[in-house]
């Protein structure tokens, strides 16, 4: 029996841990040479021992074993009898959770010069439009489209890699030359699941305000085996965006005329985030907080689309 002349307080942390009291089998220890160890164990291995001095001789029949867990106060009393046994090693098994990790191609609209030059505007289509235009330019901050859009692309690239995506970024830079149909091959050939192109609007009336998405059309000549999932796409980002920014809900258009859509082999949205015509939406736009809500409203629409 171990007589204790004061109470030992051990406050152990760690995932597992073994308390416990390793004696002599043949005879008793002299005083002050009997211990009691405190291993943490993670995933099987000794991380750290701590080793406190018992007050009495031990036995060899006394010794303590005891399982507790993280951050569990453990305090040994006075006059406790403990039973001699070696500590065994405890393994703690942590299974992966198997999460699959989509992959996110994202265009930033535009460019700082557009090529007029023509392409297609589908696969086999003998209609034609300017492969590239630079954008529209904000009616109160004389900010360009080009710019805005980036500028939001790489915070929506950073937060998707936060939520742990894949991201591809169609352009980086302004001073780039990439048409509207090679931007969707891009993302075709990414390996990406869904494609994401930022984008601003315009009107002629400056008082229109407000969120809207597109999508292919159901029966698009070129890209109709996509537009069910572009759809839903277009509406969870939409739906997302407009509660996080409290945006006007301008819905979701479909139309067959954009090469950018029409070239695409995979869900394809156009996010067109506010007027850029507009004064009050354009200024909103250009700051860092009612970026951050446009950012994490396509994020969440992301998240909805693939739960």
């Amino acid at each position: 029996m171990i007589r204790k002349k004061k109470k030992i307080l051990m406050i152990l942390s760690g995932i597992m841990i073994t308390l416990g009291a390793c004696v002599n089998q043949e005879s008793g220890l002299p005083r002050g040479k009997n211990t009691i160890e405190v291993q943490n164990v993670e995933e099987g291995e000794e991380t750290a021992t701590s080793t406190v001095m018992a007050d009495e001789n031990i036995t060899p029949t006394t010794n303590i074993e005891e399982m507790v867990t993280l951050s569990q106060t453990i305090k040994i009393e006075e006059n406790i009898t403990v039973t001699p046994v070696i500590t065994e090693e405890i393994k703690i098994e942590e299974k992966d959770e198997v999460v699959q990790k989509y992959k996110i191609a994202i265009d930033a609209g535009h460019q700082q010069k557009g090529n007029s030059e023509q392409e297609a505007i589908g696969p086999g289509a003998t209609e034609t439009k300017a492969k590239v235009a630079s954008g529209t330019t904000g009616v109160s901050t004389g900010i360009p489209e080009y710019q805005l859009t980036l500028e939001v692309a790489k915070k929506l690239e950073a937060e998707l890699i936060n939520r742990g995506y894949e991201v591809i970024m169609i352009r980086e830079s302004h001073d780039v030359n990439i048409s509207n149909a090679e931007r969707a091959e891009i993302a075709n050939n990414s390996g990406a699941d869904i494609f994401i192109r930022i984008h601003a609007n315009g009107s002629e009336n400056q008082s229109v305000s407000g969120i809207l998405t597109i999508s292919p059309t159901k029966n698009n000549p070129y890209c109709s085996q996509i537009f069910a999932e572009s759809r839903e796409l277009s509406e969870e980002i939409l739906n997302a965006m407009v509660e996080e920014t409290g945006a006007i809900n301008k819905g979701v258009m479909e139309t067959d005329t954009m090469s950018g859509i029409n070239w695409c082999e995979i869900p394809v949205s156009i996010v067109e985030m506010g007027f850029m015509s507009n004064p009050k939406e354009d200024e909103l736009m250009q700051t860092e907080e009612y970026q951050k809500k446009l950012v994490k409203g396509m994020a969440d629409g992301i998240d909805s689309f693939f739960n």
